[in-house]
């Protein structure tokens, strides 16, 4: 079995049809038919039963897919990757999915290193979410997406550092003593919700109390914290950049393990060798960021 026949076969199964595998493939319908013929004595197996105008993929050809689908891609960035880069002088757009915690931790290095390597390259930068995610990475629409929560599905991950949680609340709020663990678990607070790759200390901790607040993502957290009652949770990271510009402090948490891990989620083949260079590149740029 070749990869030309492979290549026929998944063609067939994501379109569904010989005459729309064909024009993807730049075939003709007859050469997808007789390559499908093939493959069909080589299995064993019919591997597509006809429906109506569409055709329906037998389990033999489910299992078949499962096991082989991910083949001709991953063949064609392995050659895409022989091709030589050249950073310096590309026009490429990189697509990265970041959190709103992680465009304010990472963005700016990113974007100011990203114009010394890569001048003349375009960054897209789309809102993580985590429940779409693994499939934009899977179907090629972002080369990169970083959460401290790890994403579904068979990907390739790299840690980038530690996320360390704290308490945050309005300067004063409780004088000179932390907050106990009973006592902020009764208050009113801020909940980011968990499609924003952040989720670890709503995990551990009771349903936030009547009073409380949700949001899709963590920017206004510093501008509503410090001029109410409620608190919140965040990575020590952000909060020390917030405690610059707004009325806030912080404590650690007082118990629990509420201390996770910041990783860089990608396939585990590149779509280019662009793609693999940006990839490779963001890592190591954001692996080497410090806390200011």
């Amino acid at each position: 079995m070749d990869l030309n026949l492979i290549r026929v076969f998944v063609a067939v199964y994501e379109t569904g049809t010989v005459t729309a595998a064909a024009k993807i493939l730049q075939l003709s319908q007859p050469s997808v038919t007789q390559a499908l013929n093939r493959m069909r004595r080589l299995t064993g197996d019919v591997l597509f039963a006809r429906t109506g105008r569409t055709i329906t993929p037998t389990r033999g050809a489910i299992q078949l897919y499962n096991e082989i689908g991910h083949l001709p891609s991953a063949a064609e960035a392995a050659v895409g990757q022989l091709v030589e880069f050249q950073p310096a002088t590309s026009v490429e757009t990189f697509r990265m999915a970041l959190t709103d915690i992680g465009q304010t931790i990472f963005l700016p290095t990113l974007v100011s290193e990203l114009a010394e390597a890569a001048p003349k390259s375009r960054l897209d930068i789309v809102n993580l979410d985590a429940s779409t995610a693994p499939d934009d990475l899977v179907e090629g629409r972002i080369d990169i997406a970083v959460a401290s929560t790890l994403l579904s599905g068979r990907l390739q991950t790299t840690v980038i550092r530690p996320d360390v949680y704290c308490c945050v609340a309005q300067r004063g709020r409780f004088g000179t003593k932390a907050p106990a663990l009973d006592e902020i678990v009764s208050m009113p607070r801020v909940v980011a919700r968990n499609t924003t790759g952040h989720s670890l200390v709503e995990a551990f901790m009771p349903p936030p109390v009547e009073g409380s607040i949700y949001l899709p993502a963590f920017a206004s957290i510093p501008a509503i914290v410090s001029t109410s009652d409620l608190i919140a949770f965040a990575p020590q990271a952000v909060v020390n950049q917030w405690s610059r510009g707004w009325n806030i402090e912080s404590w650690p948490m007082p118990s629990g393990p509420f201390t996770s891990v910041v990783r860089a989620h990608t396939t585990h083949n590149a779509a280019s060798a662009a793609s693999a260079w940006f990839r490779k590149w963001a890592i190591r740029v954001m692996q080497n960021i410090e806390d200011a």
